[in-house]
């Protein structure tokens, strides 16, 4: 199968589309196809890394996508899809359906267009909608493949498109994460953390969305003996000015220990995962259309084993599985609160629940993501296929 993939966004840069596009063109190198990836250079020469790929990028003159862009990447799409013949032409992300869709005259591959969920809000405007249907993007040859069953729900509501091309598809988790780390004890001295404190971690941007300011006053309402003892430790880079400097005076009055450590790279990052003991994760809804389409963070911490805290909003209880790999809750301090003590406090709990975690993450492999995506054969069946629909197939 000779697969064309389209990205509007790729490493250097760190996102989930990203991380998408890498890692299903690897497995789907590994399962035997030919992907040829469509990405932007961001004004960088990355034709090393590239080269060490087992599969073909081509770098075009871009970085973060605008309107302004559109032009630019129809014709690429035109022309690329045009210098073989592909099964399949896949827009990994919004950017790339409406110049797939005008170039399906060129080609009788399949043409394919995964959704993650915050642009299917997005698209709701009506100069989207009207450039959505003039240029056919949901079109008879269209199939969809949505990363939750919450995603697959938030589309069919939004576009009117024929529900058998349509999956829900959940994202994988990289072997990345369950690889070798360091030893627990050298993680914490690293970071001054005593042996017998309990550490909770969370990764993700600073960002309003996310919800640190619920987990942070979560923490404040624990036992005094409890919040004590407990360690938070926050990893991501900063999102809005204003709600960071407002969370900072939050973690000061708090009386909690509460460490902001930025980006990190990921070796840091599954380190400290090492060194934890429970992920935690709380999301608020948010009225800008932005959605928690999957989280694939929480598979991420699953892998090394850890549980996970979670708000049970968007696409998250496909990544969290409430009661095997973690606990859901609504995005109520008292509710988080609860349960953070569960898990602090139960070490059996968070034992069974880590191995759950583990299980889970393992069941969402990469593999079986591009199996289901593409119709490729795997080594063998995945516990997790999803009860509600068969994978995208190329038709007979």
């Amino acid at each position: 199968m000779n697969i064309l993939l389209l990205s509007s966004e790729y490493a250097p840069a760190r996102g989930g589309i990203g991380t998408y596009a890498r890692e299903i063109a690897l497995a789907a190198t590994q399962l035997g196809a030919r992907v040829t990836l469509v990405a932007p250079d961001y004004a960088q020469d990355m034709s090393a890394d590239d080269r060490a790929m087992p599969f073909a990028i081509h770098r075009f003159s871009g970085g973060l996508h605008s309107a302004r862009d559109l032009p630019a990447k129809i014709m690429l799409t035109r022309n690329r899809i045009g210098t073989a013949s592909f099964d399949v032409v896949h827009a990994a992300d919004w950017p790339f359906f409406i110049p797939i869709a005008l170039a399906r005259g060129r080609t009788p591959a399949r043409m394919l267009m995964t959704v993650h969920g915050t642009e299917i809000n997005e698209t709701q405007t009506p100069l989207k909608r009207l450039a959505i249907r003039c240029s056919g993007v949901f079109g008879p040859r269209t199939e969809v493949a949505a990363n939750s069953n919450f995603t697959r729900d938030l589309f069919r509501k939004r576009f009117a498109i024929d529900e058998r091309r349509i999956h829900a598809i959940r994202l994988g988790v990289s072997d990345f994460w369950s690889g070798r780390r360091s030893d627990r004890a050298a993680t914490r001295a690293i970071y001054d953390i005593a042996p017998d404190r309990i550490v909770m971690v969370t990764v993700a941007r600073l960002t309003r969305r996310k919800g640190h300011h619920l987990t942070l006053a979560a923490l404040a309402q624990l036992p005094d003996e409890l919040r004590r003892r407990v360690t938070w430790l926050v990893i991501g880079p900063h999102g809005e000015a204003d709600y960071v400097d407002e969370l900072r005076g939050m973690i000061a009055a708090s009386n909690c220990d509460v460490r902001l450590l930025g980006a990190l790279s990921n070796e840091e990052i599954r380190d400290i995962y090492g060194a934890a003991d429970f992920f935690c994760l709380t999301g608020v809804p948010d009225s800008s259309g932005r959605v928690e389409g999957f989280g694939l963070v929480y598979l991420e911490a699953g892998a090394t084993g850890l549980p996970s805290v979670a708000s049970n909003i968007g696409g998250v209880p496909d990544a969290v599985l409430g009661g095997q790999s973690g606990l859901l809750v609504a995005p109520r301090v008292d509710m988080i609160a609860s349960v953070i003590r569960q898990l602090a406090e139960d070490d059996a709990l968070r034992a069974r629940l880590g191995s759950g975690a583990a299980a889970h993450a393992q069941d969402l492999s990469w593999e079986r993501c591009a199996a289901e995506t593409y119709g490729l054969k795997r080594p063998s069946p995945s516990r997790d296929a999803l009860q509600t629909g068969p994978e995208l197939r190329a038709s007979a």
